[in-house]
């Protein structure tokens, strides 16, 4: 979830079972996508990214993040390793080299791996994993461009003390660039979620009162200090032609104050 540059009153939602689009909401969680006559609907993807499971923008792109993980059976998945930076209809397609980040090394973490947090602070592009969690931390990396090729290099990796929770989001709020958000869920299994703000990478996270709902997996932090929380769905297995796609429906949650 992110708020989309060009539109900045409107919110870019992904869906990780749909690899080519983004979906539009409003302010208030209202679909854009089926108002006729208006260039409102959602965002077409050119290039394919399996298991979306992170949004970031800056001030002019969105950057649409795949898990960076493998299949549950241990198969790689390119299409998961992908990154697409989206700018008014044209697209640049990125991957992650983790070979220099020194604690992301071993056939373990790469098998566990998996991003669900993306934000742009600081002028970099941040991650946040789930898992695996490093000494019971949550990890944090920094990417940067080589400049060969469109690449990034991870050239941080910061342990974040949330408490043993991992990292589900990440935002920036609008005119408060300085601070990072964080929603951190279970790493694996349930707990209820709770929202941190950084000051820095090195920083010791702040944790919020805000109640969130649960499966809150989606959030962006509004430049009036409201924040917008999107829950995780689930689709129905098995489901015949007809019946209801979702199991469990995803549902846009509004605050208006932190």
């Amino acid at each position: 979830m992110a708020l989309d540059p060009d539109q900045p009153d409107t919110v870019l939602v992904a869906d990780n079972e749909q690899t080519g689009e983004l979906f539009r909401y409003t302010l208030d969680g209202v679909p854009l996508g089926s108002v006729g006559g208006l260039d409102f609907a959602g965002v077409k993807l050119e290039t394919r990214v399996e298991d979306i499971e992170a949004l970031a923008a800056d001030a002019t792109a969105v950057w649409v993040v795949g898990s960076q993980s493998r299949s549950k059976s241990g198969e790689d998945r390119p299409e998961r390793q992908r990154i697409l930076q989206v700018h008014r209809g044209t697209s640049t397609l990125w991957t992650v080299d983790w070979e220099q980040c020194t604690v992301c090394q071993g056939d373990s973490f790469e098998a566990e791996r998996n991003v669900e947090g993306a934000a742009f602070w600081k002028g970099h592009l941040w991650l946040g994993l789930r898992a695996p969690l490093v000494d019971g931390r949550a990890l944090l990396v920094e990417l940067a461009p080589k400049a060969s090729a469109s690449i990034f290099e991870v050239t941080g990796a910061y342990p974040l003390d949330l408490g043993g929770m991992a990292i589900v989001d990440l935002g920036v709020q609008p005119g408060k660039p300085d601070l990072l958000w964080v929603l951190a869920g279970a790493s694996t299994g349930k707990a209820p979620p709770v929202l941190f703000e950084v000051a820095g990478p090195l920083a010791t996270p702040v944790r919020h009162a805000l109640a969130l709902p649960e499966d809150a997996e989606g959030i962006v932090v509004l430049a009036n200090g409201g924040a917008r929380v999107v829950t995780d769905g689930a689709t129905t297995k098995g489901a015949a032609p007809g019946d209801p796609v979702c199991k469990t429906t995803s549902t846009f949650y509004r605050s208006d104050k932190l």
